[in-house]
């Protein structure tokens, strides 16, 4: 049986949170010094879904959201099915490779709070603070923007 290549991939899964009032989350990446979607590393073991949770709770705790589409069971509930919005494989300075399960979400909760668990800043963008944000990385930005025009209250 072949072994999941940890060593020059990293696996990771990312959600653009979009709000009732049509506003994505992002947080401050200070190695890439931009603007990035709540996500990180799926640990050995986790399914991206799990791994977008706990990366939701580590970095924006009291937030509570539902994947969009919502994931389903199918088959007598023998297969979950889950939809990321796409799976991308980004070249990153750092990692190497980033196989990232991309998904969207609507946020049911939220809070205040301006500071994830890293000390990285937190914040909502609207449409025109995505558009003209002179530093974001375009594909954030191009994923933020689908993310308002997917996402339905």
């Amino acid at each position: 049986m072949s072994e999941i290549n940890w060593r020059d991939r990293c696996w990771v899964t990312t959600v653009f949170l979009v709000r009732k009032d049509e506003k994505v989350l992002l947080t401050w990446n200070g190695r890439l010094n931009t603007w990035i979607p709540i996500g990180g590393h799926i640990d050995p073991g986790e399914t991206p879904e799990e791994a977008i949770k706990r990366e939701v709770v580590e970095e924006a705790p009291g937030y509570e959201f539902v994947l969009i589409p919502e994931p389903h069971y199918e088959n007598n509930g023998d297969v979950k099915v889950l939809k990321p919005y796409r799976f991308q494989i980004e070249k990153v300075p750092h990692h190497n490779l980033h196989m990232n399960f991309v998904f969207f979400g609507k946020c049911t909760r939220y809070t205040d709070i301006k500071e994830n668990d890293e000390g990285d800043k937190l914040k909502w963008f609207s449409k025109d603070e995505i558009e003209q944000d002179p530093i974001m990385i375009e594909s954030v930005r191009k994923l933020a923007l689908e993310a308002l025009t997917q996402i339905k209250f």
